[in-house]
């Protein structure tokens, strides 16, 4: 538990996540994955205003898989930094 969390508002956001369905938190979760994707890819872009869309997503598989697997499944990852 955060520090900045007092227990009992932490026990209250457990319950509320509890008490939701397991697609309502498939559905949460999957739109927080999206938008950390969103976010990594805007990041990469700040550093890398040149890149194209096809660059980004190679700098992306490059920061969640590693240089090695990057460049067995996509080649052409070779030419981008994250």
């Amino acid at each position: 538990m955060r520090r900045d969390t007092t227990p009992d508002v932490f026990r209250r956001q457990m319950a509320a996540i509890a008490a939701r369905s397991i697609p309502e938190r498939m559905e949460e979760w999957a739109e927080l994955n999206r938008a950390m994707s969103r976010m990594e890819g805007d990041a990469i872009k700040r550093r890398h205003p040149e890149y194209t869309d096809r660059q980004v997503f190679l700098a992306m598989v490059k920061r969640r898989y590693g240089d090695e697997l990057a460049a067995r499944a996509w080649p052409d990852s070779l030419d981008v930094e994250p």
